[in-house]
């Protein structure tokens, strides 16, 4: 799944109340796509692939990285 779709997930969640649980498996998501996303950035920036692609994928990346920041702040009432 994408870390947008993730990101879309978890504000609709976290707006009806995520349990810790759920917040972990979602910041797992978004871990393993990261993941995901560097290899291809890896792949694409060896093959000299083209120059939009691998902005595009940077930007995914930085969303994702943004996303994780955001749950590494959540606050348990």
């Amino acid at each position: 799944m994408s870390c947008s779709s993730i990101k879309h997930r978890f504000e609709e969640e976290r707006q009806k109340g995520l349990t810790f649980e759920r917040a972990m498996e979602m910041y797992r998501e978004v871990e393993g796509s990261l993941a995901a996303h560097r290899l291809e950035l890896e792949d694409l920036q060896r093959t000299n692939a083209d120059p939009g692609r691998i902005s595009h994928l940077q930007a995914h990346i930085s969303d994702g990285e943004k996303l994780l920041k955001e749950m590494k702040q959540l606050h348990l009432h």
